[in-house]
């Protein structure tokens, strides 16, 4: 089966950038628009931490106080649900998907992302460690006994013992024989 070559525009990166400074536009939207005014050939647009939250700052009208955007997460989690990016997208990296913009040379194969390869090699040490991670030590005989806040929800006394006026002071978690 021979499929059509799908038809193709060119973008031009700038007005990207500048609908992602648009504050009429949803946040998401404008993360994409990021994404699409400063991609790579890869596809990849890379960011400094809070860099994103600055672009989407507002300032603050009384004081000029710049107030950068905090729920940059959940914006480019919205941006990759409704298709404008790609998943992987996190705020050092927004991935514009491979199937809508391409961008250098059509048949030049894209260079790897470092960022995204820097986190898949520190995924997979992690997990490495995890799984060779020594067991924490049981309590044994003659080991401290746990504290009252790190007691399970069981082995706690109910605050009524411990608030109530009538009860003993032997019913106080912290009540010692012989003291």
């Amino acid at each position: 089966m021979v499929t059509a070559e799908r038809a193709w525009a060119r973008h031009f990166m700038d007005e990207w950038q500048a609908r992602a400074g648009d504050p009429r536009l949803p946040y998401w939207l404008r993360i994409a628009s990021l994404a699409y005014g400063h991609h790579e050939n890869n596809g990849h647009a890379k960011f400094k931490r809070g860099e994103i939250a600055l672009i989407l700052a507002k300032v603050d009208g009384e004081t000029g106080e710049i107030r950068p955007h905090q729920w940059v997460g959940r914006d480019i989690a919205l941006a990759v649900e409704y298709g404008w990016l790609s998943e992987g997208s996190f705020w050092g990296c927004l991935i514009v998907p491979a199937h809508s913009v391409r961008k250098g040379d059509m048949w030049a194969t894209p260079k790897p992302c470092p960022i995204h390869m820097r986190r898949k090699a520190k995924r997979a040490k992690s997990s490495i460690t995890e799984d060779f991670a020594p067991l924490k030590p049981a309590i044994t005989e003659g080991s401290s006994a746990r504290k009252p806040h790190s007691l399970r929800t069981s082995e706690r006394k109910p605050l009524s013992l411990i608030c109530s006026t009538e009860a003993s002071a032997s019913d106080h978690p912290d009540h010692k024989e012989g003291a």
